[in-house]
């Protein structure tokens, strides 16, 4: 299955790393700021504003039908066994999807290697109705979720926000346009430029 992903990847994302930051990494894509950054804002109240949003993108750019890829990335100690993590086994409706779960160990580009562990890449590949999307989206975990049907692929990169990236604006359009107010203001020039330019992409056949 790691085989499977790399293969897409290579067609439909040449040259993408899914890797932090993920956004900047990519042609086309939206960084969306789920976390209200106001200090006056309460816990709770920053907590319940970062579940909305994020689920609510979720759902909005996921079908129960489409195709995913769940990528998950882990150092790990060489003596432990990284075939067991929770995360998998709660995230899923049935255990039936777990057999469905690869991994492969990796060499990361982006300097996160710690000293004396190893770096592995665990491959779900599911429907997105067969898993539960909270549990991925708030695990401790580094994940991306690869979208095979839309060709786009979700990345909570911590509480502050998520980025969401496409291989043509064709297909982030109605995301762009329905939580346009939601866009991190930092970043909203360059994606407004993306989105407004009179040429338009689109996927990859």
């Amino acid at each position: 299955m790691t085989a499977a992903l790399d293969l897409y990847l290579s067609e439909k994302f040449p040259g993408l790393k899914l890797e932090s930051p993920l956004f900047y990494n990519a042609d086309v894509g939206i960084r969306y700021e789920i976390g209200n950054p106001d200090p006056s804002v309460s816990d709770e109240e920053y907590k319940e504003q970062v579940y909305y949003r994020s689920t609510t993108l979720f759902k909005s750019s996921h079908q129960p039908n489409d195709d995913l890829f769940i990528v998950l990335f882990l150092d790990i100690r060489p003596r432990r066994r990284p075939y067991k993590l929770n995360v998998f086994k709660k995230g899923v409706r049935h255990k039936n999807t777990l057999r469905n779960l690869n991994c492969s160990t990796v060499t990361l580009s982006d300097g996160e290697e710690t000293e004396g562990s190893e770096s592995y890449r665990f491959v779900l590949s599911c429907k997105a109705s067969d898993i539960k999307p909270i549990t991925f989206l708030f695990s401790d975990y580094k994940i991306c979720i690869v979208n095979q049907s839309r060709d786009t692929i979700f990345y909570f990169y911590d509480s502050r926000g998520l980025d969401i990236v496409a291989n043509a604006t064709a297909q982030l359009e109605g995301l762009y346009g329905k939580f346009n107010n939601w866009i991190l203001d930092y970043d909203r020039k360059h994606i407004d430029s993306v989105f407004n330019s009179k040429i338009r992409t689109t996927p990859n056949n």
